[in-house]
């Protein structure tokens, strides 16, 4: 039979896996890199689900978890193997399966130009794509809300310029 924390984890774990591993990606970038330190921020919330206070929301300090262990794990691999560049071709970028054609290639790209931004800024984004408050992105950060909000028009300014480059002269 499950303990309470088992039962609270379990939850935790359906509610926000998506988000969570999404997040993972938008720091690392290779599939297998993104499942170790999915499963490494899985054994920080696991060991500190009992420190849980209630001062923010459960999804905020499940990301904040999340963010600060992305930070230590993308140093960490940087320093082992320098820093990489390029998308991996086995890239699961889980769309729903219902999308045409078109719809799947502007996703792809999409995320291509994401993954083409510093880390700080492809967090946010991918934290915008789960329709993540501005005032829960600057929690998870460590950055003020407006910051959010000026990093947010900087990030569609590049997006914008990196996915319709014939209107901006490129």
């Amino acid at each position: 039979m499950k303990n309470s924390k088992e039962l609270q984890f379990e939850g935790l774990y359906q509610s926000h896996k998506d988000k969570v591993y999404r997040l993972c990606l938008g720091f690392v970038r290779e599939k297998e890199l993104a499942n170790d330190l999915f499963q490494e921020i899985l054994i920080k919330i696991w060991r500190h689900l009992d420190t849980f206070k209630g001062e923010s929301e459960l999804s905020t300090w499940i990301f904040r978890i999340a963010y600060n262990t992305a930070l230590t794990f993308a140093a960490r691999e940087k320093k082992k193997e320098g820093n990489q560049t390029g998308l991996p071709e086995n890239l699961d970028l889980a769309e729903p399966e219902n999308f045409t054609e078109l719809q799947e290639s502007r996703i792809q790209r999409l995320y291509e130009a994401i993954n083409g931004l510093p880390e700080l800024d492809r967090v946010i984004a991918t934290l915008l794509l789960e329709n993540t408050p501005y005032k829960a992105i600057a929690e998870i950060s460590g950055i003020s809300e407006n910051y959010v909000a000026v990093k947010v028009n900087r990030i569609k300014t590049v997006l914008t310029q990196k996915l319709n480059p014939q209107l901006h002269g490129n």
